[in-house]
């Protein structure tokens, strides 16, 4: 298969003649400047949409006082999906049997030609310096700390794989392994959404998601499939299926998650819901996929939401808004960024959070994990 994919970065500007939009097309980002690069979903195939995402991120700001730039995707034939399932299958997290790979001629892990362009425009110029020589590690890791990506759907795997073309970049301009690992730590993604492998990235790495998002769960690692298990068995709990008397009057009712946050890696931050909206609104056929669609987490108001859906929004707009402040500090010194976690703004969330526990353990699982060691022994 010829791959003739290629994409074109704009910037967010004030509207006028020659920009009806108030976006134009730049041909790199300059490497010192403070930004946000928003990476949207695979449908991003022309400037009107690219600038509406950019748009809804600049929304979701206190302060509009940094650059925004977006991407506009011509993926020339490319089936963005196919793309998703190849890469979570080359990370042993997907399905290989899935009908959409039996065709497929490239390998697994192949990085389409669209996501090296967009690779080439925003973060290789901040590792060089005018005459294409490797900058030093603080230059480095401050022009990364500038330039934070806030990525949906597909958005989130044109960041992962560009993870990868900035590892083997870095190992041709002559970084140690150690450096290496040090400035992708440098690197900030905020994924909404996300359906990328799990526990793999090496960048500071936000994620976003729901539990009744079927593109964001089609993702298979033990925990994932673990998690979905409970939440179905809470679903037939609830509909009387599976009510055990004995069992309800002993306490032990299956798990069900709220607003949660998880930590698959040091560096894997991952912020989860049940469920955005109630179930009679997710079958609605006007809103299909509603539970994967931007909008439902970045809209500040929004009465259908539920309240963990409201908490989830709250957080990704607190994030995003830690970040582009982040990225103008660094715009003098090199400022790392502090635990997300830890970041006191940031503790009323973290205490609202359920399960915070990414082994979800809870009074049925110790009960559960007694019975199957009295019964190994």
């Amino acid at each position: 298969m010829t791959d003739n994919s290629h994409a074109q970065i704009g910037q967010r500007i004030k509207k006028s003649k020659e920009h009806p939009l108030g976006w134009k097309y730049v041909d790199a980002i300059p490497p010192d400047t403070p930004c946000i690069v928003t990476l949207s979903g695979s449908n991003t195939d022309n400037s009107k949409k690219a600038n509406g995402f950019a748009k809804m991120i600049e929304e979701m700001l206190k302060k509009k006082k940094i650059a925004i730039f977006s991407a506009e995707y011509d993926t020339s034939g490319r089936k963005s999906v196919t793309d998703r399932l190849a890469l979570l299958n080359h990370y042993n997290q997907g399905n290989a049997n899935d009908p959409l790979l039996h065709y497929r001629e490239e390998e697994y892990g192949y990085i389409p030609q669209y996501i090296k362009d967009i690779y080439k425009k925003t973060i290789a110029p901040r590792l060089r310096d005018e005459n294409g020589n490797k900058v030093s590690i603080a230059k480095a890791a401050q022009r990364l700390n500038m330039i934070p990506f806030v990525n949906h759907c597909q958005g989130s795997t044109v960041a992962f794989q560009m993870e990868r073309l900035l590892q083997e970049d870095m190992k041709q301009l002559g970084y140690s392994d150690k450096v290496q690992d040090y400035l992708l730590k440098q690197v900030h993604n905020i994924d909404v959404a996300p359906v990328v492998p799990i526990g793999i990235t090496k960048t500071t790495t936000i994620k976003f998601g729901s539990l009744s998002d079927e593109k964001a769960t089609s993702v298979h690692t033990p925990k994932v499939e673990y998690i979905l298990r409970r939440k179905r068995e809470h679903e037939r709990f609830m509909e009387g299926i599976n009510g055990n008397e004995t069992e309800r009057l002993a306490g032990n009712r299956p798990f069900i998650m709220n607003f949660s946050v998880f930590r698959p890696t040091s560096n894997e931050t991952i912020f989860a819901v049940n469920n955005i909206y109630p179930v009679e609104i997710q079958k609605d056929e006007d809103m299909d996929g509603i539970e994967h669609v931007f909008a439902s987490y970045s809209d500040k108001d929004d009465d259908d939401r539920t309240k963990q859906g409201d908490q989830l929004s709250q957080t990704l707009r607190e994030v995003v808004n830690i970040m582009a402040e982040h990225s103008l500090k660094n715009e003098k010194d090199l400022v790392e960024l502090q635990d997300i976690l830890k970041i006191p703004r940031m503790s009323r969330i973290i205490e609202r959070a359920q399960n915070n526990r990414y082994e979800f353990m809870s009074k049925e699982t110790k009960i559960l994990r007694a019975r199957r060691h009295k019964v190994s022994r």
